[in-house]
């Protein structure tokens, strides 16, 4: 066997220790957050907490709490930005209910990290990633500075959890298990309904059990919230829901409608391009085109690779469709992005054409950028279309990336001469 140069074996300890140092810096600027987040009533993990504590003394889960308060920028009074999960969600937050704020976070966030860490070892595992020591680092370093991760450490968000049954649910489908696919996506849709994408790429799919079993699953969910929150909690909830859109202006929201509302209503953070409310409505037509194109994909797509790039698609369409549409909830679609770009065939072998790369390293970029980054260089209307919308445009080109891809490698098989 041939000895490395002492040169080479310099430059991979160098490389290393530099990989060592930004694993560090990103972890440390993530403690930072997690601290900010605590320091602010727990911020939206607070609003969980305390609609628990108020169950447990009898009283309103969604009236306003002390999490619930937020006064930000030009804001003459504060919001209340209400808990908007549903009842039987705090199935999982009753217990730690039970403890004090700063050990329930802790308790929290250690959950999230656990969820997290099993999720990326089943990815791993289903890709089949022979993983090495500078693999491993570049990983850690890619979740530690992802901008999804960050939002989660500083807002306490379930995004992390949720991308448990989200993998499993992807690894079953995967592996032809739809049933079991099926009830996995009824537990996520009960709690969030941007997973209705799903149903029809399911009903074109003829996969008939499959939605049976996520609606039998959807009815479980919702019973065991009636049997112990009782339908008042429910209620309570449903009216919550209503302001849900009021937010999307703010700098985390990935969606189409948080674009149109920074760039054309007055935000208390952000300076519009033009005040045009009206114009807002827009986003409905920009959404739907977004949403027609990946179902059509979906549908269109017999490869090997087509259950990868249906639920990557659908995730990351659902986070560009729905008014909710949170920067933290890019980490769901982490398993079959992960088989995208990994497995040959996949994301990467399109054609010579180089779109869907360049799209990929502008989203990479973006995804890269601090969970402050929104708000700087404000006032400024060309701020806001660009730093101020940059995870609207990251989520919009990882989109682009994957439907170009298909699409490139659908013609070259076309006009592939025989």
């Amino acid at each position: 066997m041939a000895k490395k140069s002492p040169g080479a074996a310099l430059i991979k300890t160098a490389g290393a220790a530099a990989l060592s140092l930004l694993c560090v810096v990103a972890f440390l600027w993530d403690v930072v957050l997690v601290r900010l987040m605590i320091a602010v009533q727990m911020n939206d993990f607070g609003r969980f907490y305390y609609s628990a504590r108020a169950f447990l003394d009898g009283k309103d889960m969604y009236a306003p709490s002390p999490a619930t308060l937020w006064r930000a920028g030009r804001l003459a009074a504060p919001q209340q930005l209400l808990n908007l999960n549903p009842p039987h969600f705090h199935l999982l937050v009753l217990p730690l209910a039970l403890l004090p704020p700063n050990t329930a976070v802790i308790g929290w966030m250690l959950a999230s990290i656990f969820a997290l860490a099993l999720s990326l070892l089943i990815i791993a595992r289903e890709i089949e990633f022979a993983s090495t020591a500078t693999r491993a680092m570049i990983v850690a370093l890619f979740v530690l500075a992802c901008s999804a991760s960050q939002a989660v450490f500083i807002t306490g968000q379930l995004a992390f959890l949720m991308l448990l049954p989200v993998t499993l649910c992807w690894r079953d489908a995967r592996r032809g298990r739809w049933n079991s696919a099926g009830a996995w996506l009824g537990v996520l849709l009960s709690i969030k309904l941007f997973f209705l994408i799903f149903v029809p790429y399911l009903m074109v799919g003829r996969r008939w059990r499959a939605l049976a079993a996520m609606t039998v699953t959807i009815s479980a969910c919702f019973m065991a919230g009636l049997m112990v929150f009782h339908s008042g909690a429910y209620s309570s909830w449903i009216g919550g829901l209503r302001q849900s859109s009021d937010w999307a202006w703010l700098g985390m929201n990935a969606s189409t409608l948080g674009i149109f509302e920074r760039i054309l209503t007055a935000t208390p953070t952000f300076q519009p391009i033009a005040v045009v409310p009206g114009l807002v409505r827009a986003w409905l037509v920009v959404g739907g085109v977004i949403a027609l194109a990946t179902l059509t994909v979906t549908f269109a797509d017999n490869t090997a690779n087509a259950v990868d790039r249906s639920f990557a698609l659908l995730l990351v369409c659902a986070q560009l469709v729905s008014p909710v549409g949170w920067v933290y909830y890019l980490c769901l679609a982490a398993g079959p992005l992960a088989a995208l770009v990994l497995i040959p065939d996949g994301f990467r072998a399109s054609t010579h054409r180089r779109y869907p790369q360049i799209a990929g390293f502008v989203a990479l970029a973006g995804l890269l950028t601090p969970i402050t980054s929104p708000y700087y260089y404000q006032p400024s209307g060309w701020a806001t279309l660009t730093i101020g919308s940059v995870y609207f445009w990251a989520t919009l080109a990882l989109w682009l990336a994957m439907v170009m891809s298909f699409v490139l490698r659908r013609r070259s098989v076309e006009y592939q001469p025989s």
